[in-house]
């Protein structure tokens, strides 16, 4: 055994390092594995971030953690000003929503180099586990392996730490709770830089949605995310290519553009799973669902879901506070807005495996009621129904 300190993160995400770099302030020692050879790299996220201001309307009671969204220009690549959904028979809504479009790797690595220089340690090419043993071991085996007393599972989705003590469990993985994205990042576009367009139909994203997000200088991440439960084949690379080249939707918008190697991922997509932390575990980001289920986005609460880890797990070792206090105040912090997200995207699944349906849905709702999902609020008259 090598070393031994008061916390180990897994994954080096942005969920992971805002928790190594919380701990850190708080005088805690700290280590953190990660499986990629370089931060950041490859990066498998559209990389929208919205700004502040939209974060404090998404998550009003979230005020004591929006510094996080403070980003570094460095790690900007360009910034939207407004969104836009397309129904499956192509009706277009619109409405403002400022974001950023990120540089993630520059933004991980920059992380990364506070947390060494606040001293802690990043050990990469190092898929790890809890090893059963009488102490607390984290690492690739016994010899190699890390002693500590809490661990912060940031390990991304599905996640080997927090299925090991029971926080990710089955019912996490149905096909109807797990969306698969694939993306191209596309250069040589002729797309409106300023706007990010998303796009329903289950010719080319069931059970999910396509999107364009703009980067600047005519580049795009480009692509799709489907749920097996609603898609007719196990082709995702074919639902993808059909979006660039044969969708009516899109393929003029898209022609022309050359499509970079094609990135994989998956997310859960049901909301906070139901208990987040365990005796000596706390899950992060997706390691704890922690994804908002009307809009796909995980950045954020990643961001804010470390942050908060990072100060309990190092208030349990200095001042022994129950890590139970985590998840008190990650549901103080966006408990609603997550939880009304969660049953929005249940309640749309009725009318999710029908275009004609779904398109008479998005008119319904009209352009404020459609903002009003996409920032996890109860549409006027479905308050006590999703709420």
């Amino acid at each position: 055994m090598s070393k031994s300190v008061d916390i180990v993160v897994v994954g080096a995400g942005p969920g992971g390092l805002y928790a190594a770099i919380e701990a850190l302030k708080r005088g805690c020692s700290v280590h953190v594995f990660d499986k990629k050879g370089v931060i950041g790299v490859p990066v498998k996220c559209g990389e929208y971030f919205p700004v502040r201001k939209e974060m404090e309307y998404l998550l009003p009671n979230a005020g004591a953690y929006m510094n996080v969204f403070d980003v570094p220009q460095e790690a900007i690549d360009n910034e939207c000003k407004s969104i836009r959904i397309i129904s499956p028979k192509g009706r277009a809504f619109e409405f403002p929503f400022q974001a950023y479009v990120l540089d993630r790797t520059t933004l991980e690595q920059g992380l990364a180099r506070q947390v060494e220089q606040l001293g802690g340690t990043i050990e990469l090419n190092s898929p790890v586990t809890l090893i059963p043993n009488e102490k607390l071991l984290v690492g690739k085996n016994v010899e190699h392996a890390v002693e500590t007393k809490v661990v912060i599972a940031a390990d991304g989705f599905p996640s080997k730490i927090s299925r090991a003590v029971g926080i990710q469990t089955e019912e996490n993985m149905t096909a109807n709770n797990v969306a698969i994205n694939y993306e191209y990042l596309m250069s040589d576009l002729n797309v409106d830089q300023k706007v990010t367009e998303m796009y329903l139909g289950t010719e080319f994203a069931p059970g999910g949605y396509g999107w364009i997000i703009p980067k600047g200088e005519r580049t795009a991440n480009v692509g799709i995310g489907i749920r097996t439960s609603y898609s007719k084949r196990n082709d995702g690379k074919g639902y993808l290519d059909f979006f660039l080249h044969d969708c009516p939707l899109t393929k003029t918008k898209l022609e022309g553009g050359r499509p970079g190697p094609m990135i994989a991922d998956v997310l859960p997509v049901d909301g906070p799973f139901k208990k987040t932390y365990s005796e000596n575990v706390i899950a992060v980001g997706d390691a704890a669902g922690m994804v908002m289920p009307t809009n796909g986005g995980g950045i954020a609460t990643a961001m804010i879901t470390g942050t908060i880890a990072g100060q309990v797990a190092a208030d349990h070792r200095s001042n022994k506070v129950p890590l139970s206090e985590y998840e008190r105040r990650w549901k103080e912090a966006m408990g609603v807005p997550m939880a009304v997200s969660t049953n929005l995207r249940r309640m749309a699944d009725h009318f999710m495996g029908n275009d004609l349906l779904f398109h008479l849905l998005l008119r319904f709702l009209k352009t404020q009621g459609i903002k009003d999902v996409i920032t996890c609020r109860p549409p006027k008259g479905l308050g006590p129904f999703v709420s």
